[in-house]
């Protein structure tokens, strides 16, 4: 069961269940991690601000690490295995061929990507609930991430589909000194 209320029963068997069928089906093994991400931003430039756990992705089945870049999926509107499940593409094919570090970040108030925990769909919190805080989220998220794998030096690939596809091109827009 999810810690989060909002997170339903149906909601964490069905995530329980791609999660079996990644590890039975597939030569893939993606690892779960958090990384404290601010719920504000932008706000005295995030001095101050609170912090939230960052559902993240990492899967190294074909990773090179003498010179192999990342794959970032820029996580939308839903659980990040659940998109990490429908992305063969990216997951598989892709780091396949370019011997890629394969990372999914989830989108805030999705999946247990909780920045108010049980409370987040409380009115007054849905202000942080925007385009610009979740691209903000997946930039320091992966200039960390870079930092403390000594990955400084790896190009990052980001991709999505959908709403993900959009901020995966705003992102590289945006921010090409990261993606």
């Amino acid at each position: 069961m999810s810690a989060y209320k909002s997170v339903s029963q149906t909601e964490t068997q069905r995530v329980k269940k791609i999660k079996a069928k990644i590890q039975n089906e597939a030569k893939l093994n993606p690892q779960e991690y958090y990384h404290d991400s601010l719920v504000d931003h932008f706000t005295n430039h995030g001095a101050g601000s609170a912090t939230y756990p960052m559902r993240y992705l990492v899967d190294d089945t074909y990773y090179n690490k003498e010179n192999g870049p990342i794959i970032f999926y820029a996580g939308n509107e839903g659980d990040v295995w659940t998109f990490f499940d429908n992305s063969g593409f990216m997951t598989t094919t892709l780091a396949e061929q370019l011997g890629a570090l394969v990372v999914f970040g989830e989108h805030r108030y999705f999946g247990t990507s909780m920045p108010f925990g049980d409370d987040s769909f409380e009115k007054e919190n849905l202000e942080y609930l925007t385009v610009e805080q979740a691209m903000m989220d997946y930039v320091e998220f992966m200039i960390n991430f870079k930092d403390v794998n000594e990955l400084q030096d790896r190009a990052v690939i980001v991709g999505g589909g959908s709403y993900g596809g959009m901020l995966s091109a705003w992102l590289r827009m945006k921010y090409p000194h990261v993606f």
